[in-house]
């Protein structure tokens, strides 16, 4: 037959059980602010690449409409 915990066994594994829960969420947190940065740093990378070739996309969509249009 099983053995059942006794009210100090209880109360020690669930300190325990909270113990490792508090740590999980901590780690959970660290984790969380890491994905959110490199997410802002692939962001921020796209919207200057963005912003250094918007030019060269234009000039090759509008350059065949503007000749075509000098009939």
């Amino acid at each position: 037959m099983k053995k059942g915990y006794t009210r100090r066994e209880a109360v020690k594994r669930r300190e325990r059980m909270m113990i490792l829960a508090g740590i999980a969420d901590f780690f959970g947190t660290v984790a969380s602010f890491v994905v959110i940065l490199l997410c802002v740093v692939v962001l921020t990378t796209l919207f200057t690449w963005f912003r250094s070739d918007i030019q060269e996309v234009f000039s090759t969509i509008l350059g065949p409409l503007l000749n075509a249009l000098e009939v």
